[in-house]
């Protein structure tokens, strides 16, 4: 069905009788002027009609002579015309075509030439306005989205008022899409399927990657120093928190480190490889001394000791004994020559 059919049940054909005023310089061409001053009507508010004017045809001059007066500067003309027309009522249902989108408003196109305006305040529950995207959404569902060429229904809210300045209709009716019999019509043009096809796909991609944006954006210094300063409490935390455990922690490795050290040194203060030489420097004079009191030989109380023994001891002995430095050696020969 076509898009206008769907509104001519609003639609009247009449032939009507009209009085035209035209200028006197078509006194020689009075229907020549009679149309034009019709054309300036079409899509107008005609006051005797209670229509809107959308086209006319058949016009026919009645009057013989014209009536010019003192008063009025115009030709007044008497004629029939059959007209084309718009009766819309409150309550009548208009089908249009969106040819305007606004944050404030959607505009509807009725019959090629007549608007009706839906407020926000007229538009369901729960529908904003996507300035990104350049249609009306209710609850994010974009498959029911409002765009621009979609065909809706609304409801006539107000008679058409003339504009008594420049005597003619005011073509912003007011509409409504509260009304269960309007909205956005289940059968659209494949074009706007396509475009709202685009228009999900679109919204999909965004919805996959909802912080890409926010990851190119430039940390500010602000959000630095904050991240610095939590960074510095966190560490102090923990330190405060693992210090007292590694006291505790540190008292049993020290006992265990005591009972691991070696016994304490003799007052002398010598390391125990001296201790050990010196006390084989004793044991090898203890037997020197043995030898050198040895009974004589045949004696009954025991042997004498060998002298090639005595040479060994000997040797062991000097072995033994430390070595004098040379600064030792020094001192001892100055104290001899003195």
């Amino acid at each position: 069905m076509d898009l206008d059919s769907r509104n001519l049940h609003l639609v009247d054909h009449v032939t009507a009788r009209l009085k035209v005023y035209i200028q006197p310089a078509y006194a020689n061409q009075v229907e020549l002027g009679v149309r034009e001053e019709l054309d300036t009507h079409v899509l107008s508010f005609l006051e005797d009609q209670q229509a809107v004017l959308l086209g006319y045809r058949n016009v026919k001059v009645v009057s013989k002579q014209a009536l010019l007066t003192a008063y009025i500067p115009y030709l007044t003309i008497d004629c029939t015309a059959e007209l084309l027309l718009f009766r819309p009522n409150i309550g009548n249902v208009l089908v249009g075509r969106v040819h305007s989108l606004s944050p404030g408003q959607l505009n509807v196109l009725v019959l090629g030439g007549i608007n009706a305006a839906v407020t926000e305040e007229e538009l369901p529950e729960g529908f904003r306005f996507d300035l990104d995207n350049n249609c009306w959404v209710r609850h994010g569902d974009y498959s029911r989205a409002i765009l621009m060429g979609d065909i809706v229904a609304c409801k006539v809210l107000s008679a058409p008022v003339t504009d008594e300045d420049q005597e003619q209709l005011l073509f912003n009716l007011d509409a409504s899409l509260l009304s269960q019999s309007t909205g956005l019509l289940q059968q659209q043009p494949p074009i706007q399927q396509r475009r709202r096809a685009q228009l999900q796909a679109a919204v999909a991609a965004e919805a996959a990657v909802p912080d890409a944006k926010a990851a190119t954006q430039p940390v500010s210094k602000e959000q630095k120093a904050a991240v610095q300063a939590a960074v510095k409490e966190a560490r102090e935390a923990d330190g405060d928190a693992g210090e007292a455990p590694a006291q505790q922690a540190a008292k049993p490795k020290q006992s265990a480190a005591k009972r691991k050290q070696p016994a304490a040194e003799p007052a002398g203060g010598q390391p125990q490889a001296k201790r050990q030489k010196h006390s084989q420097q004793q044991h090898v004079s203890e037997q020197l001394r043995q030898a050198g009191s040895a009974p004589a030989a045949g004696s009954s109380s025991g042997e004498q000791i060998p002298v090639q023994a005595q040479q060994q001891l000997q040797q062991q002995q000097q072995q033994l004994q430390p070595r004098k430095t040379s600064s030792e050696r020094k001192h001892k020969d100055k104290h001899k020559d003195k």
